[in-house]
């Protein structure tokens, strides 16, 4: 797979302390600056000032908190244009990602080779 020339920031909600070596992974498969945060209630104010080019949450889909904070994402205009990326362990009938006005949903396990060109393709369209 063929990185991106630039260094890429990267913000991820951890709501659950559970993506520590999806971290590490994302490391080796491309140059990211990855921000974390762990309190939902600040990774708006944490997108603002840090200006990522990628936004993922690892969000339990089964808490509606996860879907107001990618309304509020999407809604706010310095931050409508960042692509989103939601990682959950749940497949359930709620599990859409139109549902969350997202740009990509993984269910985990997550394929990081895929997550990868994922990340990569949403950066750069």
């Amino acid at each position: 797979m063929e990185l991106l020339g630039k260094q890429k920031r990267v913000l991820v909600l951890d709501k659950d302390n559970r993506i520590a070596s999806v971290v590490d992974e994302m490391m080796w498969y491309g140059d990211w600056d990855v921000i974390i945060t762990y309190d939902p209630n600040t990774v708006l104010d944490k997108a603002k000032a840090c200006k990522p080019d990628l936004i993922i949450l690892d969000y339990p889909l089964l808490d509606n908190d996860c879907e107001v904070i990618c309304r509020d994402l999407k809604n706010d205009a310095q931050l409508s244009n960042i692509p989103l990326i939601v990682v959950t362990a749940y497949k359930t009938k709620k599990a859409k990602a139109d549902c969350f006005k997202c740009d990509a949903l993984f269910i985990k396990p997550l394929d990081m080779e895929v997550l990868a060109s994922r990340m990569e393709y949403l950066i750069a369209s």
